[in-house]
């Protein structure tokens, strides 16, 4: 039997909580935070996450600069389908349901290979793909979705089954548009959408790891 996803708060009882090491404690601690920075920002599109507000945020014990590219694109591709979450809601959720990749201070960020979690939660329909090809093709007739590559060359040395020696990976979301591809988030200092004609030019001189397509007709962009 599966875990039911957790979504909120306030479904613990209001109890002192332990600081310091206390894995909930932190969790709880990093809504609050990442709530009164995210503040009142406008529900739309984030680009780089070397930017404000995303900067001063945090998963784990790091800040969103480091290790937030696939809570941007989730949260992203939720605004493309018109059903936004809040940013700070999108990292609380993947804290209390312990998405972190391997350990909890979020140093590698998010395993995108676990993103459906969250995508099935909010009930979003998607289709996932683990080869580049099949994904470009079906990428070319979908609204919007996600696709992460890794950042260099191939090493020889994996740790539990991905490659984190590598230079590390990168996940955004992308929109499409009549005879293009508008990508959020493709470099880290972004303060607007980068556009492409197709959308392997974003991982054709890197390696694939998996893409997420949505159908939604009326969220294209001319």
């Amino acid at each position: 039997m599966t875990k039911p996803w957790r979504t909120n708060e306030t479904m613990y009882p209001p109890v002192r909580l332990p600081s310091g090491r206390n894995r909930l404690a932190r969790t709880l601690s990093n809504y609050k935070k990442n709530k009164e920075v995210f503040g009142n920002t406008p529900t739309g599109l984030l680009h780089g996450q070397k930017t404000k507000p995303m900067c001063d945020m945090v998963y784990g014990t790091y800040p969103l600069s480091w290790n937030g590219c696939e809570l941007i694109a989730v949260y992203n591709v939720c605004v493309m389908l018109k059903k936004p979450v809040p940013l700070p809601q999108v990292i609380f959720e993947f804290e209390l349901n312990k998405m972190h990749y391997l350990f909890p201070s979020g140093y590698w960020g998010t395993g995108p290979k676990v993103l459906y979690k969250f995508l099935d939660s909010h009930g979003l329909k998607y289709r996932t793909f683990r080869n580049k090809e099949q994904f470009r093709q079906a990428a070319s007739v979908s609204s919007c979705g996600i696709v992460s590559f890794w950042n260099n060359e191939k090493s020889k040395a994996k740790f539990f089954g991905l490659d984190f020696f590598s230079g590390g990976l990168h996940t955004v979301a992308y929109l499409r548009g009549k005879d293009c591809y508008h990508v959020y988030d493709l470099y880290s200092r972004d303060t607007a959408a980068r556009t492409f004609r197709d959308i392997s030019e974003i991982y054709k001189e890197k390696r694939f790891i998996i893409g997420y397509t949505f159908d939604s007709q009326e969220n294209r962009q001319s």
